[in-house]
């Protein structure tokens, strides 16, 4: 038997006096307007506010508690409002041994905390027993915390220890609902720049975010993601339910930067990115977030090596994409216009520019046009004689003009020559194939004799086309036939044999003849007549 029954039997028990705090039981004998009549044995009625009994009706029997008595008084006064706070209270009492929950409304502040109205019984609520923020009015839920019964009974309530109740209960609802791949949002409640991102999913399960799980690129730093407080939204990588806590990751939840890069782009795509590494090798690039490519030396300029610092905005063109890898191969000098076609494009063909010989390479000369532009010129665009050796017309480190004729590989190719006139229009005004001249051998070369035209040019007499007895020397004029001539090509053909089969029968005899018993073969005085050479 507990304490309430204990007090309520006792009261039973009493003679048939009234005393305050008794506890009675009678019969309903008249209803009256605001007032209930009860025969409870004494000589008069007890009464009681119809208020609280709204469906009684004579006959009823009732229970209450005498709240009022005195001889100076006509009835009793009877109340039922403390044995309901008696059996609310035992409610409470119960409660708090099976660690149920109860429902109060906050009646007002106290001193240490709130007043609680639990069903007819005050208890405290501390203010560190809150929770949250509370307020006057709100009909809230509580874990009964203390009970101490007597004269006047102290209940202390909690209602943070529901919302620990209530947190934990959801906790666990997660921990067993939730998979690797299921995307939840939760609250940034803490940021580690060492370690990563905690977060509180549903205000009641631990969600870790590593920072490797941040992003697919470089930037590790939580800061530049989220912030305490705010929202976050990842994806589950592992679900410790042992610890009570899960492991996602915001990358994942991006998907994998590299399958989309490859859907997107290829080999030859032009893109803007930003310097991550510099390295004696070249430097690393990224292009997205989570791909990254790198750039060779030799890819980082057509001339000269530039320097790049973490961080520079630079344009780069796709080599090669290799994406299970996954590798990409970058250039920044093929995303640039060819600075020796952009030269051209400034200076067209026929222009004439300034340069400087930087040297002489065997048969040609590299000449410097520009800062990352060299011009090339060969000797046999240095002069319409054709020199025998690139030195006769130029000198390294000498300033001059040239004449723009195109591009070859990286280079602006250049010509002298064409700064002048071209003789060999004016050959090809004055000359037919089949045309007899009287030229001077100007020099002898394994394979002919070069003969030089009044125009400033020379021609060739190959020694195949010579009579096996001629012996052609510098200085000497011989007549010759014409017999090729391609102006375009700057060349035109000799030969001597061709006139010598124009000469009838006998009198080519009386050269051979001649040629055998001079012992030589002397033009001037075999073939007067036909050749008249002196």
């Amino acid at each position: 038997m507990n304490e309430f029954e204990k007090l309520l039997e006792e009261s039973l028990s009493l003679p048939e006096e009234i005393r305050k705090g008794q506890v009675v039981k009678g019969k309903v004998v008249k209803v009256s307007g605001d007032t209930v009549f009860v025969d409870v044995g004494y000589k008069t009625e007890a009464v009681i506010s119809r208020e609280e009994l709204p469906d009684v009706k004579e006959g009823d029997e009732v229970e209450a508690v005498v709240v009022r008595f005195s001889p100076r008084l006509p009835n009793p006064v009877l109340s039922r409002k403390p044995l309901e706070a008696q059996k609310e209270l035992q409610k409470l009492v119960e409660a708090h041994k099976e660690g149920r929950e109860v429902v109060g409304r906050i009646e007002r502040k106290t001193r240490g905390g709130f007043l609680v109205d639990v069903n007819g019984v005050k208890a405290l609520l501390p203010f560190e027993e809150t929770g949250r923020r509370v307020k006057e009015g709100q009909t809230l839920a509580f874990k009964v915390k203390d009970v101490k019964l007597g004269r006047k009974p102290q209940i202390v309530l909690s209602h943070k220890l529901y919302l620990e109740e209530q947190r934990e209960k959801k906790k666990q609802e997660l921990l067993n609902a939730l998979k690797p791949g299921d995307v939840v949002e939760g609250r940034v409640i803490k940021i580690d720049p060492n370690k990563g991102v905690t977060m509180l999913v549903e205000n009641a399960l631990r969600a870790f975010l590593p920072k490797e799980e941040l992003s697919w690129g470089r930037d590790r730093n939580p800061y530049n993601y989220t912030d305490v407080g705010e929202k976050l939204k990842a994806k589950v990588k592992r679900v410790d339910r042992e610890k009570g806590f899960i492991v996602v990751s915001l990358r994942e939840l991006k998907g994998n930067p590299w399958e989309k890069f490859a859907q997107e782009h290829k080999e030859g795509d032009l893109l803007e990115g930003k310097v991550v590494a510099v390295t004696p090798k070249g430097l690393t690039v990224e292009v997205t977030e989570g791909v990254e490519g790198f750039v060779p030396e030799e890819e980082l300029a057509w001339e000269g090596k530039p320097e790049f610092k973490k961080g520079d905005a630079v344009k780069v063109r796709i080599l090669r994409l290799e994406p299970k890898r996954p590798r990409l191969i970058l250039s920044i000098k093929r995303a640039q216009p060819r600075p020796w076609e952009e030269f051209v494009q400034k200076h067209p063909v026929g222009s004439k520019v300034k340069g400087k010989v930087l040297k002489i390479e065997g048969s040609r000369a590299v000449v410097e046009l520009e800062e990352g532009v060299k011009g090339v010129v060969h000797r046999s665009d240095l002069s319409w004689t054709r020199p025998k050796k690139v030195e006769e017309v130029l000198k390294e480190g000498e300033e001059r003009e040239f004449a723009v004729l195109g591009t070859e590989g990286r280079f602006v190719k250049l010509g002298i020559k064409q700064l002048t006139e071209n003789p060999w229009e004016k050959v090809a005004q004055n000359y037919k194939v089949g045309d007899v001249v009287k030229l001077p051998v100007k020099e002898l070369a394994p394979f002919g004799a070069f003969l030089a035209l009044p125009e400033g040019v020379e021609g060739l007499l190959p020694f195949s086309e010579v009579p096996r007895h001629v012996k052609p020397k510098p200085g000497q004029e011989y007549e010759v036939k014409i017999i090729d001539l391609n102006p375009k090509e700057g060349k035109i053909t000799f030969s001597l044999k061709a006139l010598m089969e124009e000469l009838p029968e006998e009198e080519k005899q009386e050269v051979l003849a001649s040629s055998s018993s001079s012992g030589g073969f002397k033009l001037g005085e075999i073939l007067k007549k036909k050749w008249k050479m002196q």
